[in-house]
Formats: C-alpha cells, structure tokens, sequence
C-alpha cells in the first residue's frame, strides 16, 4: 500500500504549478514574438532603424499597409524601411555601418551577412535619396550591395551618396578609396574613387562626371547629410540642424582626392579622369562619357566649363571586346 504524506502532496502540488508557469511563460514569448517580430528576432535586433524626422516607418512586404515609428525599431529581415515628404531616417547596421534616408525614400534591407567575403547585407533602393557610411573591418573589406532596376553598387567601406529618381540613378563617392566602389551596369563595371560621379539613365545609359556643390545640395535638400566624416553626429549633419553644408563637403572630397593622389575638380573646372570601365563581357555596347552628369531634380543647375585638351582626350568612346576603346 502507497502512503502519500501531506508533504508530499504539497511538493508533487509545487511541481505542477511550476510546470504550468513555465508553459504559460513560454506562449506568452510566441505570442509577443508574433505581435513585435522586430523585437523578438535575435538575428534581426542588428538592424536598427531610427527616427529622425517627418514621418517614418516599416512594411512587412510591398503591398503592406505602412506602420509609423517614434523612435526606433528592430528591422526583421527583407522589410522596407520607408520615409514620407520632409522625412528622415537612420538604418544601423551591426557593424555600425549607418546608412542615412533622405525625404520619400523606400528601400528593402536584407539579411545581415558575416561571412569570410567580409560583412555586410543587400539592400534593394525602390527609390529616393541616402547616404551610405560603410565600416571597411580592419584588415579586411565590407560586403554590402545596393540595388537598383538598372544598377549594382558593391560597397567595401566607404562614405557616398545615392539616389533613384524618375528612374535616373545616381551614385556620388564623397571619401572613398579606389577599391571602395564599383558600380555594375549591365555587361559593365565601373570603379569610383573620391569626388566621381556616375548617373545610370532608367535605359541604363552612364554618364561619368564630378560632385559638385549642386548636387550636394540636391541631397541636403532630400534630408541627406553630405558630411565626409564618419559616425552617427555625422549620418544626421545637416539634417536636423547640423553645420556641415554641401561647400564643406566639397572641400572635403577634394582633400580626400588629393591625399589619395587623385586629380579631382570639384567646382568649375576641367571634369576628373573617368571611372574605370571594366566590361564583364565582349560586345556590351554601353556608351559612356565624361562630363558633369545631370543635377538631380530640383538642384540648381551648374555651367559646363569649356573642355580642355586633357578633357578632350578622356571622353569615352564604345567600349570594344577586352575593354579598349575604338
């Protein structure tokens, strides 16, 4: 005969309670889990997009209604972060790269990747106006790409701007280094260094060109900091106050070109040398030229100067098979 103690009916009793708490504590985790997929995602908690003015928020998908933020929120993995008219955001990355959303900007974030080709995610530009700051890791490079209907921007650790507008995309390097940047256009690729400037036609026409204070301007007038330096102060300069203006950022990348040995003309002056061109197959048939590429709309349009010899030498011709001009 079994002989059950009060004792032990009161443990037994413990035990079971206990049971059930831990059960109830573990649905109620699935169900906040399901209600804030932003916070509950480990994977996901890196990606971090703040608020900085206007109105900002999220969608789950492209034909998701549009949740508004105030402060900040955990980006799950491939949701749109999306900005109104006069809006501005920052996306951080978990390297601490930042990447900085300008007014009526929709772009698509993709998992955060760390892998032995270096860190870094594939973000889809739907269209708008950003600055990308990239972390290069010590001893290594970066591995993010930005993606356009008509472009790839692969990024190893840099500072530039980017826009998609009226199918028109433009990609500026404010600091780069020369293997910070290459800009993929069809059958072509594209190396940019400090001070260069690429715009992609919606028929993916290139046009290779310089910054210029007008179309810094453009994106200060977008809600995008054009500042050189590094860092979240940096990512918001201008935007909400800040000091640094497009004639600062100007300065800057011409000294980042001159350090680096670059010829660059910034302001009215004879165009930079092209981009490389490198075409990844024979036969691509893109034409490219160099000159001072389109303002972006609404940006203050600048006078061509009178192009010189040196200038005369390097506008580019159809690109023939192994990359040599005709």
């Amino acid at each position: 005969m079994n002989v059950v103690t009060g004792h032990n009916q009161g443990g037994t009793e413990l035990v079971h309670r206990s049971s059930r708490l831990q059960r109830c504590a573990l649905a109620l985790l699935a169900l906040t889990s399901a209600l804030l997929p932003g916070a509950s995602r480990a994977a996901d908690a890196d990606k971090l997009l703040q608020h900085v003015k206007g109105v900002v928020g999220y969608e789950s998908t492209s034909t998701a209604p549009l949740t508004t933020i105030v402060g900040k929120f955990l980006l799950p993995d491939d949701y749109l972060a999306i900005t109104r008219e006069k809006s501005a955001a920052l996306l951080t990355l978990p390297d601490s790269s930042i990447v900085g959303l300008g007014e009526n900007t929709d772009i698509q974030v993709g998992a955060f990747d760390q892998t032995a080709a270096g860190p870094g995610s594939t973000v889809t530009v739907n269209g708008g106006t950003l600055r990308f700051d990239i972390r290069r890791p010590q001893g290594g490079t970066a591995n993010y790409r930005f993606v356009t209907t008509t472009t790839q921007v692969a990024v190893r650790g840099t500072i530039g701007l980017l826009s998609v507008l009226g199918g028109t995309t433009t990609v500026a390097c404010v600091v780069c280094a020369a293997d910070s940047v290459s800009v993929t256009v069809g059958t072509q690729t594209f190396t940019l260094t400090s001070g260069q400037l690429l715009t992609i036609s919606a028929a993916g026409a290139v046009v290779v060109g310089t910054v210029t204070a007008a179309l810094l301007g453009s994106f200060t007038a977008a809600g995008v900091s054009t500042s050189a330096a590094v860092g979240p102060a940096a990512a918001t300069a201008g935007v909400t106050g800040g000091s640094a203006g497009a004639a600062g950022t100007v300065g800057a990348v011409a000294g980042a070109a001159a350090a680096a040995g670059i010829a660059v003309a910034v302001t009215h002056s004879s165009p930079a040398p092209s981009p490389t061109a490198t075409p990844t197959q024979a036969g691509s048939g893109i034409v490219t030229s160099v000159g001072r590429a389109p303002a972006a709309p609404g940006a203050t349009p600048v006078a061509a100067p009178s192009p010189g010899p040196a200038a005369a030498q390097l506008q580019a011709k159809p690109l023939a098979p192994g990359g040599h001009s005709r």
